[in-house]
């Protein structure tokens, strides 16, 4: 399984590669100095979007919690938000978009941390 993963996170990084071009790529890292861009891919088609950001964070949850919103109401808002290019299938067609919606978990879980009281 942990095997799988590696090669899905393989695949997404040379789908970016191809479609962006290694130099382009660079470019947008540096805009991010010291975060990981998120690239979503979902068959042939790939997503590129920036590092999450506090403000990110705080409206998917508001709109998780939402009775008007939802989780893909959520989803959706938070790739518009962090969106930087890719194949606009992604986030216009359903069936592109279920899978890709399930993969923002992943950019939300960021680091771990834990938590005490002395």
């Amino acid at each position: 399984m942990k095997e799988d993963n590696k090669e899905q996170t393989q695949t997404a990084i040379e789908l970016a590669e191809q479609r962006f071009g290694k130099e382009k790529l660079a470019q947008i890292k540096a805009q991010f100095p010291g975060r990981k861009l998120n690239v979503i891919a979902v068959e042939d088609k790939v997503a590129l979007l920036q590092p999450m950001t506090a403000k990110a964070l705080s409206n998917y949850t508001q709109m998780v919690v939402d009775p008007k919103g939802g989780l893909d109401t959520a989803a959706k808002c938070l790739m518009d938000e962090l969106w930087i290019g890719g194949d606009e299938a992604i986030r216009d067609d359903e069936e592109y978009f279920i899978s890709a919606m399930m993969e923002i978990q992943n950019i939300i879980e960021i680091k771990k941390s834990s938590f005490g009281k002395l």
